[in-house]
């Protein structure tokens, strides 16, 4: 169990590391370049990803909600699911994901190609420049 905790410790820390070295990239103006966008000119469902998590690191959350509507919610249910799968790890050592996760899982990704189908329509009143 102990080794367990420190793979999941170590697992996190990169995570976060990951997420500050984004967060540094994008405060000395380096972008990574959305490859479905360069493609399609079309918003994939986490265009704006990027400038939402700068605005929720800074409270904004009404910026965050303009540069990508549903990951604002989604964010939330994604980092329990993230918890409860570790803490699951940490405890029996499993990381099979069960019925109920798998279909969360699915859900979600659902969701998130209906965004993106919606998100493009000429209508939709979020457009990202």
């Amino acid at each position: 169990m102990q080794r367990r905790i420190k793979r999941v410790i170590k697992n996190t820390i990169a995570i976060i590391c990951l997420g500050i070295f984004l967060y540094v990239l994008y405060y000395i103006n380096i972008r990574i370049p959305c490859a479905f966008k360069a493609i399609t000119h079309l918003d994939c469902p986490s265009c704006g990803v990027s400038r939402m998590c700068v605005s929720l690191s800074h409270g904004d959350i009404r910026s965050a909600f303009y540069y990508n509507q549903i990951l604002v919610f989604l964010f939330p249910l994604i980092v329990i699911y993230y918890i409860f799968y570790q803490l699951r790890y940490i405890k029996t050592g499993q990381r099979k994901i069960s019925k109920l996760e798998n279909n969360i899982m699915i859900v979600i990704i659902v969701i998130l190609l209906i965004y993106g189908v919606i998100r493009n329509l000429p209508f939709y009143p979020y457009r990202l420049p």
